[in-house]
């Protein structure tokens, strides 16, 4: 009677293991990596390209967004265990769909070339990319599409603004279609730019439920949006 006892947590806890390895670590790191081999081939492309200043950014603009995927890959396949999670059917959809019509935007018919925004639009969008890596290489194995809580970071960009993955990458997709982007695509970033404050909203719920003290005292003293180097620590 004790052994079943023991056995059947050992299973269930067996059962849970297989789920997240599969689901939250391996089928996400091979979708990510999908794009990884995509930005490959675009940066071996660049590099064959580059004749001036424009060029050169483009590769830059490259690099960081391989940077990008490959953290993306390499993080979920190790991240840390949960400690509050929200795992409603509408913060799953919301999270996941926000995300799909940022990446697809650029993809989307009905865009023309405004060539006086391309300079621009390739600024906004590198530094955009340089900030969402920067914020990543400190989150490191806490990352997550869905609004989850693994441990409280604050220091890095963590330090200057709440969410520097999520202002990186907002700046980031308006950037990539700023100098091209149709109805369509305006609608997608649109869509993308909701879904990431409504994300903000319920990690920061899940964090101040995980770490009371820690996460009250980090928020009164570190703005949500826009980093402010000029704090006071």
């Amino acid at each position: 009677m004790e052994l079943t006892s023991v056995a059947e947590p050992a299973q269930r806890r067996s059962a849970a293991y297989w789920r997240d390895l599969l689901l939250g670590r391996l089928l996400p790191s091979l979708f990510f990596s999908l794009f990884l081999v995509r930005q490959l081939v675009l940066l071996w492309g660049g590099i064959q390209g580059v004749h001036g200043p424009i060029d050169a950014l483009f590769v830059l603009q490259q690099v960081l967004a391989l940077a990008y995927f490959a953290l993306l890959v390499v993080l979920y396949a190790v991240r840390l265990p949960r400690l509050g999670t929200d795992h409603r059917v509408a913060v799953i959809f919301i999270s996941f769909s926000g995300t799909f019509a940022a990446i697809g935007a650029s993809f989307l018919p009905g865009g023309s070339r405004r060539e006086g925004l391309v300079l621009v639009a390739d600024v906004l969008a590198t530094a955009g990319l340089a900030y969402s890596v920067w914020g990543l290489a400190y989150l490191r194995r806490s990352f997550s599409i869905i609004p989850e809580a693994r441990r409280l970071v604050t220091g890095g960009p963590y330090g200057l603004s709440r969410h520097p993955v999520y202002l990186g990458e907002v700046a980031t997709a308006i950037g990539v279609n700023l100098a091209t982007a149709g109805w369509l695509s305006a609608l997608a970033i649109a869509y993308f730019v909701a879904c990431e404050l409504m994300r903000i909203r319920w990690e920061e719920r899940i964090l101040a439920l995980s770490f009371p003290a820690e996460y009250l005292a980090y928020a009164r003293r570190v703005p949500r949006y826009l980093p402010n180097p000029f704090r006071r620590g």
